[in-house]
């Protein structure tokens, strides 16, 4: 069990290295501003806790992350959740100063992204952006390396056809277009009704 003060050096190293990456991932979970920091805040108490009783934990990256997806999915199951409102929903605000035209940008193709992806490609594409591995994905997402690989894979054709439509200005990817057998239509013969014969 670790004293006090290499606790505190361990929890204050952990919380500067992950807390912004904490935040954001629990920003993309929830819409809501105060249940990503509940989030992150409970990742980092129960993180606290373990380590106080002595526990080992191998990847607290992957632990933290768990964690607060955990608690946000915990939290958007609970019906007292459904019925709360908030007091104040301020926009989410930029940490650096930017350019109000490429924040625009960014939301718009965010929002693009998000309308293509199923939740589950979402997350991982956000957890690896995040900088986590195959592994730590896995762990925070209680699925397999494998189901990661799998899901980015399908993410990332995806965003690539996105891309493709957008710069071909059409509904469909020119390489896609190629690759496609040719539409036959084929009339179907109408039979004639079956007579019944008493």
């Amino acid at each position: 069990m670790p004293n006090g003060t290499e606790l505190d050096r361990e929890i204050t190293e952990i919380y500067r290295g992950h807390a912004d990456g904490l935040l954001r991932y629990a920003a993309g979970l929830s819409s809501r501003n105060e249940a990503s920091r509940d989030a992150v805040q409970e990742a980092f108490l129960r993180y606290f806790i373990e380590r106080r009783y002595g526990r080992a934990i191998g990847n607290s990256r992957a632990w933290l992350h768990q964690v607060v997806r955990n608690y946000l999915l915990d939290r958007l199951k609970s019906a007292a959740a459904q019925c709360e409102v908030a007091i104040v929903d301020l926009e989410r605000l930029p940490a650096r100063q930017r350019n109000p035209e490429d924040l625009v940008r960014q939301a718009e193709t965010a929002h693009k992204f998000a309308s293509v992806l199923t939740r589950r490609e979402l997350e991982c594409v956000e957890l690896r952006g995040e900088g986590l591995s195959y592994e730590e994905i896995a762990r925070a997402m209680a699925v397999t390396p494998g189901t990661v690989g799998a899901t980015l894979t399908h993410a990332h054709e995806k965003l690539r056809e996105l891309k493709d439509r957008r710069q071909s200005g059409s509904g469909t990817s020119p390489e896609r277009s190629r690759n496609r057998r040719p539409v036959v239509k084929t009339r179907r013969r109408s039979r004639p009704p079956a007579t019944v014969t008493q």
